[in-house]
């Protein structure tokens, strides 16, 4: 399951992926592409306020978290790096 949008606004690139795996566990990722333009969005915050929509809320109600990370990603291919 992929999302762009919501909660970010329309002029920041970004979205989710939630995967469902064995065991009723799932994986889910918040990206934001690093060229926003906001200085005071805060990613962290942004997949908090993600994890309260009612569709995503109710997937993890009762859960447990077993692991987190954070990651910065070179989108961008080959050619983006300096």
């Amino acid at each position: 399951q992929h999302t762009v949008g919501w909660p970010l606004d329309k002029n920041t690139y970004g979205g989710s992926f939630l995967y469902h795996l064995d065991n009723n566990q799932v994986v889910v990722g918040f990206v934001i592409g690093l060229d926003y333009e906001n200085p005071h969005l805060s990613p962290f915050d942004e997949f908090q306020r993600f994890k309260t929509h009612p569709e995503i809320r109710k997937i993890f109600e009762n859960g447990r978290r077993i692991s987190y990370g954070a990651r910065a990603l070179n989108e961008g291919g080959f050619q983006s790096i300096p």
